[in-house]
Order: C-alpha cells, then structure tokens, then sequence
C-alpha cells in the first residue's frame, strides 16, 4: 500500500481525532517529511484533512470518502457490489473492468470505483474529465446474456436508475439526454459509457461494462475553462448540499439492482421517456460522414433509437452509433 493510501486509512480510522505526524510516521514506518508529502498528496486529491502546527493532522469530520468501508455502511444490494474495489486514482474504471474480464472467472456485479480517472473515456473516444474529489467515477460487470440488438437497454436502464438515486437523496429533477447523458438545470451532470462483448455463436452479448462519471463538486475550479459552461455539479446545482459519495454508490446501485431483472419487458422506458429533455425540441445532428441536419426530435422508441423529423416531414430512428447531438436547447 503506497503511503498516503496507509495515512488515508489510519485518519480515517481515527475518526475526526488529531493525530501528530511523529506517530503517523511511526505507525507507517516512514519518515515525518514523507508524511507530510502523503498529507499533502491527498489534500490535492480533494481529501479534506485539517493540520495543525505541533498537534498534528485529521480527517475532518463528516467527510466525503469513498473508501471501500465508507460504501459497505450503506450498501444492502444483494448481487451488485458485492466483489467491490475502490482505488484512490485509476487510469479508467472501464478499462480495469476490461482487465477483470480478461482474467476469467466470476466476476459479474463486480464494481470497481475511484476517487479520480487520469484516462476517463466517454462516447466515441472522447475523454471523460474525472478530476479528484470532484465526482463519483465507477464501473460495474455484468454477463447479462441479451441479443446484441438490445444492448442500448443496459444504458438507458442505468441512466434511469441516477436520475432515480440523484434525485431521492438530493430533491432534484434530472433528466436525460439520449442516450448516455444526464443533465441538471440545463448542464450535462452524468456520462455514460457501456461497452460490451458478444459471443458469434450464441450472438448473445456475454458482457458488459457500464461506466458512469457523475459530476459532484468543484466543477468551475476543477475542470478546464472550455467545459465549465456546459457542466454542472449536484452541490452547485443543490444549495446547502453535501454529497457522500459511498451513500450515492450504493443507492445507485440499488436503483439498478431493482431494475435490471426486468430489463426484457421495458417497464423502465416509460421514465426514460418522460425524463428526455430532448423530446418536442429542435436538434443539430452530426452524422458520422460529418455532415450535420437539424430535426425535431419526437420520442424514443421501444430499442432506444431516438425517433427525429426531419425538415422535410420524413419520421426515422437514429441510434446511438450513428450521431451525437452536439447544439441543443434544454
């Protein structure tokens, strides 16, 4: 364990008590000087730890971690989250997932979270922003064994189970813009990203890895100039909110737990639905050849392709690899 995870911990363990770094350094078996480097490391990383001069250090009180212990206080899933690991920094939450994969065995409902992504990816291979302590980034295995065709399902089903998790904790009215995106007063709150392998024989899809970056805090101080404007947080967005992080996990995770066995009969698509900040508005639309059209967008249909009208009348379905919205208004 690198140093400043072990000093984490044993703050933690503390619990809000000052801890003087001669004892840090005894307990860790370090010197003073590089339990101050680890102290400093994770107050960059969105830590909140309080020092004093000649006391010591402590975590404060009521804090914000995510932490495999601080998940399981709240988490009564029974499947989902069960095999859970939490990192202090990873590459990608997907990415490890992939890795978890490849390694065999059984690994379905297995989720894996950090407190920050140095390589976090969204649609398209775009990046994902997933600064420390500024949001909720993990990803979750699942071997759902559907037709290849309804993959789209597991997206949209994940993106109605945060809104329901955002909204019961924190009073707010998410909604979703198609497919993978989730936004907040009118600034995208929530990425999406759902991977997954087929098998050519059974052409039933094996796996999958749903990644999901939920904005939390720090947004105007922690993401660069161009996104600022476009983005929002739970905590910006909510006056007087403090988000947990392991609280608003698991209740995610329950959300999905309660609405992936009934994923085949749709019964969740009437919420995506009527959650779209999309339907009834007028969109830019990119194609993949790069030319763009507008079209008036006029519901989701029940394989979560987003039905549009174009300019000259005509109703088609567009899905999910085909085009990505980049101009609207919500």
């Amino acid at each position: 364990m690198r140093v400043k995870d072990a000093a984490a911990e044993y703050l933690a363990k503390a619990e809000g008590q000052f801890c003087s770094g001669e004892v840090l350094a005894a307990h860790l078996g370090v010197s003073r000087n590089a339990v101050w480097k680890a102290v400093r490391a994770l107050q960059e990383e969105g830590y909140p730890i309080e020092s004093r001069k000649r006391i010591g250090y402590r975590l404060v009180t009521d804090a914000d971690l995510l932490t495999e212990e601080a998940v399981r206080e709240y988490l009564h899933t029974r499947t989902l989250g069960q095999q859970l690991l939490v990192f202090p920094e990873l590459d990608s939450t997907n990415v490890y997932c992939r890795k978890l994969l490849q390694k065999g065995g059984n690994c379905s409902g297995t989720v894996v979270a950090a407190n920050c992504q140095t390589a976090g990816r969204g649609r398209q291979g775009r990046s994902f922003c997933s600064p420390a302590g500024s949001g909720l980034y993990f990803s979750l295995i699942l071997r759902p064994r559907l037709p290849f065709r309804d993959a789209p399902l597991l997206t949209a089903c994940a993106a109605v189970a945060v809104a329901r998790a955002i909204d019961n904790l924190y009073g707010t009215q998410v909604r979703i813009k198609w497919v993978n995106d989730l936004f907040l007063n009118g600034r995208k709150l929530c990425g999406i990203l759902t991977e997954g392998g087929a098998s050519l024989e059974s052409g039933l899809l094996e796996q999958v890895v749903i990644g999901i970056g939920i904005n939390i805090r720090h947004t105007k101080t922690a993401f660069p100039p161009e996104l600022c404007r476009r983005v929002t947080s739970i905590e910006e967005a909510v006056p007087d909110c403090h988000v947990k992080r392991a609280q608003l996990l698991s209740a995610v995770l329950c959300e999905l737990e309660q609405l992936l066995p009934d994923l085949s009969q749709r019964r969740f698509l009437r919420e995506y639905r009527s959650r779209s900040c999309l339907t009834g508005r007028t969109v830019e639309i990119e194609m993949t050849d790069g030319n763009t059209k507008k079209a008036s967008v006029v519901g989701i249909a029940d394989d979560c392709g987003l039905i549009i009208r174009n300019l000259n009348g005509d109703v088609e379905t567009l899905y999910a690899g085909d085009v990505h919205i980049r101009e609207m208004h919500v």
